[in-house]
C-alpha cells in the first residue's frame, strides 16, 4: 500500500514539473533574423538588424539617435522611400521558402503618413490652359482670367511658383523663404479659388535659368573673367551638373505640391543655349559627372561589341570561300574556277562594306552626352522625389529637339526626357522655327502647316517608347515683331484656332497658350 502510495505521488511530481516547463516562456517562433540574413526594409537599407521581440504585440524598439533610419534622415528627399508602404514584420523571422512572403504584422509595422493634398481636382477630358504669371495670379488681372477660362472651354492655368529670375512668387517658410517675393500674398486662397471655379492648377518651376541663386552662390553656377557669367539677356543660370541645384528645384516644386497644385510643370531644364561654344571657357564644376562615362558611350560600347562580333563570324566562312575558290583557281585555271573566284571576291569585298562603323567616343563627344545626362537624370530625379505627393511631372522642351536625335548644346534628348515624365510640352511657338524648317520659308507665316509638320516628327518619336507621355504642346498666342520685315504676322484669333486645329487634326486635343503678358485672344474656339 504504501509503495502504491509512494508511487502515485513521484507520478503526480513529474507531471507537474512536465506543466510546468511547457508553459514557460520562449522567443524561439519569434527571434529575429540574424546579421548573416540580407534585409531590405521599406528605406532600402541592406543588412540593418530589426529590434528583437519575445512578444509579437510588442511594438518594435525606438532606432538609437545615431541610427542611419531615423525619421530626421529618411525624409521625402529619400526616394526609396514611399508613404503609407508597411515594413516587413521585425518579430518575424523569415521562412527558407523564397516564394513566401514575411507575414505583416499591422501593429508593429511604422508607416510613413500618406500626404493629403487641401483639395481634390479630377483632371480634365483634356487639359486646355493658360500661363499666369505670379504678378497677374496675385493682382488684379486674375479676375479676367478666371472670367476668360469660365466662360470658354478652357481648363487650366500654368503658374508660375518658381519664376524666370528664380524668386519664388509667394514667401514661404523654411529655407526657401530667402528666395520668396510677395507677389501671391494668400496661395492657399488661389488654390481655393481655382477649386471653386475647377480650373486644373499647373505649377511651373524655372528650373536652371536662376538668376537669383547664381548670384547668391557663384559656385552652382558659371563663372567668366571672376563674374558669374550671364547671356546676352543678363540671365544668369544655375548649373545642371549638380544636385544641390536639383535639390533647390525639387524643394520648390514640394512647396506647390503642398499648396494643392496638382502637377509640377518644369521649364528651362537645359543648359544655356549654345553651351556647346562656351563649355571650354567658362568656369564651372561637373560635380559627380566629372569622370563618368555616359550613359549611351556604355550603349554604344556594348552595341557596337555585339555588331562587332556578329560581323566577324559571317565574314570567317566568306573569307574561307574566297582562300579555297582562290586555291582552286592557281591550281586549275580554268574559267569556271576563275568565275568561282571572281564570285566570292565580290561577296567577301561587299560585306566588308557592312563593317560596323565605331562610335565617336571623343572627349568632345563625352562632354556632349554628359550634359544630356544630366539634365535627364534631373528629370528622372525630381520625378521620384515627387511621387509621394500624387502630382503629375511635366517638362517644357524646345519644339526642334524633337526633330533630332538630341539637341546636345543644352542637353536635351526628347526622348529620354519623355519616358521620365507624365505630360511633355513641346514650345512649338511658329515664331521660334527658323526661315526653312519642314521646307517652310517663313514658319511663322503659317502657323497650320507649321504645327502639323512637328506633329509628325513627334509622333514618331512618342510612338518608339514603350509608355509614352501625355503630349501637351504650347502654343503661340502673341505677334514676334522683333522678326525681319515679311517673315512674321499679327498674331490673334485666327492664327491661335489654326494652332489648335492643326493639333486636332494631328490627334492631340491638349494645348496649353503662352502670352507672356498674360493677354489671351478673343472668341478662341478651343475645342474645334
Amino acid at each position: 500500500m504504501k509503495k502504491h502510495y509512494a508511487a502515485w505521488l513521484l507520478s503526480l511530481l513529474l507531471l507537474s514539473l512536465t506543466a510546468c516547463s511547457n508553459n514557460s516562456p520562449t522567443t524561439t517562433t519569434n527571434k529575429a533574423p540574424s546579421n548573416t540574413t540580407s534585409q531590405t526594409d521599406n528605406t532600402g537599407t541592406k543588412d540593418e538588424q530589426p529590434a528583437t521581440s519575445s512578444n509579437s504585440n510588442k511594438e518594435p524598439s525606438k532606432p538609437s539617435a545615431g541610427s542611419e533610419n531615423t525619421p530626421s534622415n529618411t525624409g521625402s528627399n529619400d526616394s526609396s522611400t514611399k508613404p503609407n508602404e508597411p515594413t516587413d514584420d521585425p518579430t518575424t523571422k523569415p521562412t527558407d521558402d523564397p516564394s513566401t512572403t514575411p507575414t505583416e504584422d499591422p501593429v508593429t509595422t511604422p508607416t510613413t503618413p500618406e500626404f493629403v493634398p487641401p483639395y481634390t481636382f479630377k483632371y480634365p477630358d483634356a487639359v486646355r490652359g493658360i500661363y499666369v504669371t505670379g504678378w497677374s495670379a496675385g493682382g488684379a488681372r486674375m479676375q479676367s482670367l478666371l472670367k476668360l477660362v469660365d466662360d470658354t472651354e478652357l481648363n487650366a492655368m500654368v503658374i508660375d511658383i518658381k519664376d524666370d529670375d528664380g524668386y519664388i512668387t509667394f514667401k514661404p517658410e523654411g529655407d526657401l523663404a530667402e528666395f520668396g517675393q510677395p507677389y501671391m500674398r494668400d496661395p492657399q486662397a488661389l488654390i481655393k479659388t481655382l477649386h471653386e471655379h475647377n480650373i486644373y492648377p499647373i505649377a511651373r518651376i524655372v528650373a536652371f535659368k536662376d538668376t537669383v541663386l547664381a548670384k547668391k552662390h557663384p559656385e552652382l553656377s558659371y563663372v567668366l573673367d571672376g563674374k558669374v557669367w550671364r547671356n546676352g539677356n543678363g540671365d544668369g543660370f544655375i548649373n545642371p551638373f549638380l544636385k544641390a541645384n536639383w535639390q533647390h528645384n525639387v524643394d520648390a516644386a514640394i512647396l506647390a505640391a503642398k499648396l494643392g497644385f496638382q502637377e509640377i510643370q518644369f521649364d528651362y531644364v537645359r543648359f544655356p543655349e549654345g553651351f556647346e561654344r562656351k563649355d571650354k571657357v567658362l568656369q564651372y564644376s561637373m560635380g559627380e559627372y566629372k569622370d563618368k562615362k555616359p550613359t549611351k558611350f556604355i550603349e554604344e560600347e556594348k552595341a557596337y561589341s555585339e555588331a562587332t562580333t556578329a560581323y566577324e563570324s559571317a565574314l570567317a566562312p566568306l573569307q574561307t570561300a574566297y582562300d579555297t575558290a582562290t586555291t582552286a583557281y592557281n591550281g586549275s585555271k580554268t574559267d569556271e574556277n576563275k568565275k568561282a573566284m571572281d564570285d566570292a571576291q565580290r561577296a567577301l569585298s561587299d560585306y566588308k562594306k557592312t563593317k560596323p562603323a565605331a562610335p565617336d567616343f571623343s572627349e568632345k563627344e563625352r562632354f556632349t552626352q554628359l550634359r544630356v545626362d544630366a539634365v535627364t537624370d534631373f528629370v528622372h530625379y525630381a520625378k521620384e522625389q515627387l511621387k509621394p505627393y500624387g502630382v503629375k511631372v511635366s517638362v517644357d522642351i524646345f519644339g526642334y529637339s524633337a526633330t533630332l536625335p538630341e539637341a546636345p548644346g543644352i542637353g536635351q534628348n526628347f526622348s529620354r526626357i519623355s519616358e521620365n515624365v507624365d505630360v511633355i510640352s513641346s514650345m512649338i511657338y511658329p515664331s521660334h522655327w527658323s526661315d526653312g524648317y519642314f521646307g517652310i520659308k517663313h514658319p511663322d507665316i503659317e502657323p497650320y502647316r507649321l504645327v502639323t509638320e512637328y506633329a509628325k516628327r513627334e509622333k514618331e518619336k512618342l510612338d518608339a517608347l514603350t509608355t509614352p507621355p501625355i503630349s501637351r504642346p504650347w502654343i503661340q498666342d502673341f505677334t514676334a515683331s522683333w522678326l525681319a520685315k515679311g517673315s512674321y504676322i499679327h498674331y490673334g484669333k485666327e492664327q491661335v484656332d489654326a494652332q489648335i486645329q492643326a493639333l486636332h487634326d494631328s490627334g492631340i486635343h491638349e494645348y496649353l497658350i503662352w502670352n507672356a503678358g498674360n493677354k489671351y485672344s478673343a472668341d478662341v474656339n478651343y475645342t474645334p
